[in-house]
């Protein structure tokens, strides 16, 4: 299986696809202000076109007379210089006036853009007059809320998310037939020889797959088998192994109310699991009262096996620490963060805490 989108290849692509966009319109329409007098689209294309599951398939500027909700397209045409708004169903979408001339736009359709039951259109708004344009408008790749990380073989487990539009389930390269669905559940059986692979589910407009290899979690809405017990520097730290207010995967986090410079740890439980050596590094995702910084460290060497990492206070932030940036150990046996904002001390929230295969 390929491994898990890069954002930041995903960033490459895009920008190759603006690069091929700007080779190939015009020039001449230097100016926003001015217009070929005629608005009509000549055609559309994907900006990046990729199935996560195969291997060397990435192509950008695809031609295309589909529109996926969440990605972005190149319009082209004339009479764009003037643009003011660009609707799809209804819903007026993002979009960068740097990346507009005369003859394109760049648009990111929004994600929330209806596609049930609706007319097809988009429509484009410029200062010489608003054009409607027929264009088949379908659901965004599914979105992978939540399942079970370290399921047992035979278990019937639940992935809740959204857009599952007729889902096709595999676990790596084996698909499983879902027992039952709806637009942001799925209940699957569990198959054989599951363990270290990846979940990956495919709706009518593409295949998203699951950032955490199964059997990867130490803390996965509770404690997992690989974790072992907890240590805290400060034991009246205040601490929610089940904390029900904010995750960023399934329904739980840890809240932990670290004093300034406090530590925790988490030891692995050696005695279960010991296979360590399949993987490169440690993922978490982290959240704070206020936005600040931890430094995480390894097998409880915070003096030296440490990196130090920002976080913010709005949003989760997702962290991937490889093991040579912590003394590259040969045994991993804990992993630990110390309060590092400064400021006397944090609320700090963290969720989805494993490993990552190599």
């Amino acid at each position: 299986m390929k491994n898990i989108k890069n954002r930041m290849l995903l960033k490459l692509c895009f920008v190759a696809s603006i690069s091929i966009l700007l080779f190939n319109t015009s020039c001449s329409n230097d100016s926003t202000d001015s217009s070929s007098g005629k608005l009509e689209v000549t055609g559309i294309s994907k900006s990046v076109v990729d199935d996560p599951l195969i291997d060397g398939d990435r192509k950008v500027d695809v031609p295309t007379d589909i529109i996926n909700a969440g990605n972005y397209y190149i319009i082209r045409g004339s009479g764009f210089a003037t643009l003011k708004s660009i609707s799809f169903n209804g819903l007026e979408s993002y979009f960068n006036p740097t990346f507009v001339t005369d003859n394109a736009i760049v648009v990111l359709v929004d994600e929330k853009t209806p596609y049930y039951n609706e007319m097809d259109e988009m429509k484009i708004v410029t200062n010489i007059g608003t054009l409607s344009y027929k264009v088949a408008i379908r659901p965004p790749s599914p979105s992978i809320k939540g399942f079970p990380i370290n399921p047992n073989a035979g278990d019937i487990i639940t992935i809740t998310g959204e857009y599952f539009l007729r889902p096709v389930v595999n676990f790596g390269s084996t698909t499983v037939e879902p027992i039952s669905s709806s637009l942001t559940e799925i209940k699957v059986k569990v198959p054989d020889d599951f363990k270290y692979k990846y979940l990956s589910i495919k709706n009518v407009s593409g295949t998203t797959v699951a950032n955490q290899a199964l059997g990867s979690a130490l803390y996965d809405d509770a404690f997992t088998n690989i974790w072992g017990w907890n240590e805290f520097w400060d034991a009246t730290n205040g601490f929610d192994s089940a904390y029900t207010k904010d995750s960023s995967q399934g329904s739980k986090s840890i809240e932990w109310k670290a004093g300034e410079w406090d530590g925790y740890n988490i030891a692995l439980a050696f005695w279960n699991f010991t296979d360590t050596n399949k993987f490169k590094a440690v993922r978490f995702s982290i959240k704070g009262a206020k936005a600040g910084k931890v430094k995480f460290f390894a097998n409880g060497n915070a003096d030296s096996n440490f990196k130090v990492v920002e976080f913010k206070s709005d949003s989760w932030t997702y962290i991937e620490i490889p093991f040579t940036d912590v003394g590259n150990p040969d045994v991993l046996s804990k992993v630990g963060w110390q309060e590092f904002g400064g400021f006397g001390g944090n609320t700090i929230l963290l969720d989805d805490i494993g490993l990552v295969l190599k």
